[in-house]
């Protein structure tokens, strides 16, 4: 038999369904602001960047204010809204029995890794990857150092368009997650609407796996 590509999954909107909960927590952090239609745009249209690239962005761009004074104390209130939204969160319909599968399974997102330890472990799931890799290791590098460990080219499960950049730089194959949203409007990536169907998932993994990246 051929050997199983290793499968790389993001966190937000594809183990769990996050990113409109990370959404409305950081949107309430500029509720004061004039200009919340555009931030809230702007959250949508970045998911899979860092949270601290993102809230400079709009302490910059919207909110007018100090990036250097005020990221900190942003960063701290936007931790401590999501603590308890993060708890409750779902899991994608059908990631957990795909993660139960005869794989070779690795996460990588933008998020802290002690939050991303926390929620794997409180959802039983940590065991399942070989592998995790956080905020500190960018995600074109974490694909590269799976490729490398493996011998075989990556599968990457992403929600974003970043997610897709990361995966191209690194010659990984792509799976366009939109469960939560659809980031790929009129890009032509192979896309998963949810984990539920075991023959569409294989589907669209050998779909990505003949696509040229």
């Amino acid at each position: 038999m051929p050997q199983l590509p290793p499968i790389v999954l993001d966190l937000d909107g594809v183990v769990l369904q996050t990113n409109l909960l990370k959404h409305r927590a950081m949107l309430s952090l500029f509720e004061d602001c004039p200009e919340q239609s555009a931030i809230s745009e702007y959250i949508l249209s970045n998911v899979g960047v860092r949270r601290d690239v993102k809230i400079a962005h709009i302490l910059r761009t919207f909110a007018r204010g100090s990036a250097t004074d005020d990221l900190g104390h942003y960063l701290v209130a936007y931790a401590g809204k999501l603590e308890q939204l993060l708890r409750s969160a779902p899991l994608v319909p059908g990631v957990e029995d795909f993660l139960r599968s005869d794989r070779s399974f690795f996460l990588s997102s933008s998020a802290p890794e002690p939050e991303i330890e926390l929620q794997l472990r409180s959802r039983g799931l940590w065991s399942r990857f070989e592998r995790v890799f956080g905020a500190s290791k960018p995600k074109a590098m974490a694909l590269s150092e799976v490729h490398q460990a493996s011998g075989s080219r990556p599968v990457f499960f992403g929600d974003s368009p970043p997610d897709l950049d990361a995966a191209v730089e690194a010659g990984a194959s792509f799976v366009a997650v939109v469960f939560e949203r659809d980031n790929f409007a009129g890009v032509p990536v192979v896309k998963l609407p949810d984990f539920t169907s075991a023959e569409r998932v294989q589907y669209c993994i050998d779909a990505a796996s003949r696509a040229v990246v």
